[in-house]
């Protein structure tokens, strides 16, 4: 500011100086009607300014030089001067605010009180489907790093006045995602003002009764989440159970089932007895990350693949049957016993399974069959019966460690079925080229269960194979769709989704073929990636919306 005065200051000077030259000239050259101050002060204005409107002139060389002199000085006071010192910082200011108070007309929204990449995905998949939501950050530098692509404010959360400002009386729920100690004066704060509901997410499971003491409606792990269901996907066959089951139509389920090596499915056609005899579809096939939309009859399936399968639990369990390692029939080995691991291990453990751990850890007191040892060490990999392995599931907290200990144990066995953990969704492709054949992300298996949440849906864990999106269409009499064939729509190479099902008139249909066609009235049951559904959604314009469970 003293910058700015001293600048003012040395302006008004100069101005001054040149209105009393002004008259002192116009009066040498005789043109009295313009000897006044006010006027010599408006006539150095307009000539700084370079506005010039010519009314007023010099007639005399000394007058003309004059007011070169005057306009130079302005152009060199205005760019050397003042927009440096008023203008640049007055902008670079108003850039670097940061809003500290949601807009008056927002409402039925969610709070997001701390960004992390956990909720990053439910940020983004709810501004895909234009839901509200405000997100409270106490972190400058993050706020700052996020305010371009998320509706922000910057505060603490623990702060009464900063809720009221999210506007907290309006709000649908609000989502803790600070640390365990934070996400409980958080939640303090807010029970003193309101009682909506509150859902906690905490790192470390044991203190989670604590965060329900001080009044959290829900609080979820997101890592013992991903343990339970990685568990399931990996584990043995259990009856009526179908771990990360969808809801389509009717009776009807969709579900992905991992081919263990060992599999009697293995290098046999999809026109298989067992799967003809099971009565289930398969809609597509993923093979170390690519994916087979509908494939034909004669498509051979390969181990170390993920079915992407239809039908009734009945027939999907009898094409489980065929897919996975009989309990005992092979070992499990788990690379890390954090809270993924742990909650892999206890699942396994209520399949009758023992698997073997291996941790950094002495592990006696946990009551596992443990090696102590680093998870990307081979000869502590080899150790722990990697090589005999039909199962390896891969649950360290660096990604990089994770990357590295596929491929280890990729090299060293190359028939087990790999299934890793994924700290950041970024670091899943990597890992997938290093060897994995399913892979699942922290952030996924939270912003899914979190947005469930959000939908007021149920809390069961399914989540489809590299987070892809189920979703509904339901064709109308003017649908563009009408008429055509799954040849001729051809969507997984136009969009990269895919139709696993159709409900026509009530009656679920899930053996589709590329002669399958649409009728108006039917709604279809496509899945793809979030990208690939809008693509789809605009190029049809569907009355489009997020896929319900029903039942």
């Amino acid at each position: 500011m003293s910058r700015i005065y001293r600048f003012l200051f040395g302006l008004l000077a100069i101005t001054l100086v040149y209105a009393m030259a002004f008259t002192e000239i116009m009066r040498w050259e005789g043109q009295m009607e313009n000897v006044d101050l006010l006027i010599g002060l408006y006539w150095v204005l307009i000539t700084m300014t370079t506005v010039g409107y010519g009314e007023i002139i010099f007639k005399s060389d000394v007058g003309r030089i004059f007011s070169v002199l005057v306009a130079l000085s302005g152009i060199f006071i205005l760019f050397a001067n003042a927009l440096p010192i008023i203008v640049t910082p007055w902008f670079d200011r108003v850039s670097r605010e940061l809003p500290t108070k949601a807009p008056l007309d927002l409402k039925d929204h969610v709070i997001v009180c701390g960004f992390s990449p956990i909720v990053e995905t439910l940020l983004d998949k709810m501004g895909r489907l234009k839901l509200p939501f405000i997100v409270v950050e106490r972190h400058e530098d993050v706020a700052r790093s996020i305010k371009s692509n998320y509706p922000v404010i910057f505060g603490d959360p623990s702060q009464r006045g900063v809720l009221s400002k999210a506007r907290i009386h309006s709000c649908r729920l609000l989502i803790a995602n600070e640390s365990d100690e934070f996400n409980a004066d958080v939640i303090l704060t807010v029970r003193e003002i309101s009682e909506i509901e509150v859902i906690a997410l905490v790192e470390d499971l044991a203190k989670s009764r604590y965060l329900s003491y001080a009044g959290a409606s829900r609080v979820i792990s997101p890592k013992t989440l991903l343990g339970s269901f990685l568990a399931q996907i990996g584990a043995p066959l259990r009856e009526n159970v179908l771990p990360g089951a969808l809801h389509l139509f009717g009776n009807l389920r969709l579900v992905e089932l991992p081919l263990f090596s060992g599999s009697v499915l293995i290098g046999e056609p999809i026109s298989h007895n067992i799967v003809r005899e099971s009565g289930a579809y398969v809609a597509g096939i993923w093979q170390r990350g690519r994916f087979i939309s509908l494939p034909g009859p004669d498509e051979i399936i390969k181990s170390n693949s993920v079915i992407l399968a239809v039908g009734t639990l009945d027939q999907l369990a009898m094409l489980r049957a065929a897919t996975t390692v009989p309990a005992g029939n092979g070992q499990f080995v788990v690379l890390g016993y954090g809270d993924v691991g742990r909650r892999i291990v206890k699942v396994l453990g209520d399949w009758g399974i023992d698997a073997t751990v291996v941790d950094k850890r002495v592990l006696g007191a946990e009551g596992v069959r443990s090696i102590v040892g680093d998870g990307t060490s081979e000869a502590t990999l080899i150790e722990a019966g990697i090589k005999d392995a039909a199962g390896i599931l891969i649950m360290l907290n660096d990604d990089s460690d994770v990357i590295y200990s596929t491929l280890i144990s990729r090299n060293l066995n190359p028939k087990a079925f790999i299934i890793a953990r994924a700290n950041y969704l970024r670091s899943a492709v990597k890992i997938y080229r290093a060897g994995a054949d399913y892979v699942a992300a922290v952030p996924l298996v939270a912003s899914h269960m979190l947005f469930k949440m959000v939908q007021k849906e149920g809390e069961e864990m399914s989540i489809l194979y590299e987070g892809l999106e189920l979703s509904r269409y339901r064709v109308g009499e003017r649908s563009p769709l009408r008429g055509k064939s799954l040849k001729e729509l051809d969507l997984h190479r136009r969009f990269g989704c895919t139709m696993v099902a159709i409900d026509r008139a009530g009656e679920p249909i899930c053996c589709l073929d590329s002669q399958t066609r649409i009728d108006a009235g039917d709604t279809l049951a496509i899945i793809g990636t979030p990208t690939s559904m809008d693509s789809f959604g605009q190029a049809f314009r569907p009355p489009w919306r997020p896929w319900r469970r029903s039942g």
